[in-house]
């Protein structure tokens, strides 16, 4: 019986720890990438257009802010998750704020998903914009991780709805007790 009671501090603990990293990893890479490179980091999809440093500044902060934003999104998602989490944890299984909580995780990221899409679109445009006419990028594509993203997204939602049909079964049933 420990055994759940125990897991829980460790989720709590991993997903702070994915927030962290999330938003250390995304400001990392944009203020000082030479340290990335070091620990072997793959940043070929920013360098193929080129080396981070010898970015002009407005498209390190335009790469940055297109980088910030599905990171945002997610952590935003994980926050949601754990606030959700507090509340199961004091009993209230049921309650609108776990419902809504659980929904909002998804709709965040469903949107996250959107995001990350839009990116790659966005971050060429960016990283091509001083480029002479003819050698701009426009690259539109969808990768495997980003329809997978919408799994727990859904996954979320449908949580979401079943907390709210079951809370409502819950209140029916305290009604006619």
């Amino acid at each position: 019986m420990s055994g759940p009671s125990n897991s829980v501090p460790i989720l709590k603990w991993v997903i702070r720890l994915s927030i962290l990293i999330t938003i250390g990893m995304t400001c990392w890479l944009w203020i000082a990438p030479e340290g990335l490179r070091m620990l072997g980091a793959d940043l070929s999809r920013i360098e193929s257009y080129g080396p981070i440093e010898d970015l002009p500044t407005w498209q390190r902060v335009g790469g940055f802010l297109t980088d910030a934003v599905p990171a945002a999104l997610l952590v935003y998602a994980l926050w949601q998750i754990l606030l959700m989490i507090k509340e199961i944890e004091h009993g209230r299984w049921f309650e609108e704020v776990s419902e809504k909580a659980c929904r909002r995780a998804g709709i965040l990221m469903l949107w996250g998903v959107l995001a990350h899409f839009l990116n790659e679109t966005i971050m060429a445009l960016i990283l091509t914009a001083s480029r002479e006419p003819g050698q701009r990028e426009l690259v539109i594509s969808v990768s495997s991780d980003q329809l997978l993203g919408l799994v727990p997204a859904l996954m979320a939602l449908v949580i979401a709805q079943m907390l709210r049909l079951a809370r409502a079964q819950r209140d029916e049933l305290n009604q006619i007790i």
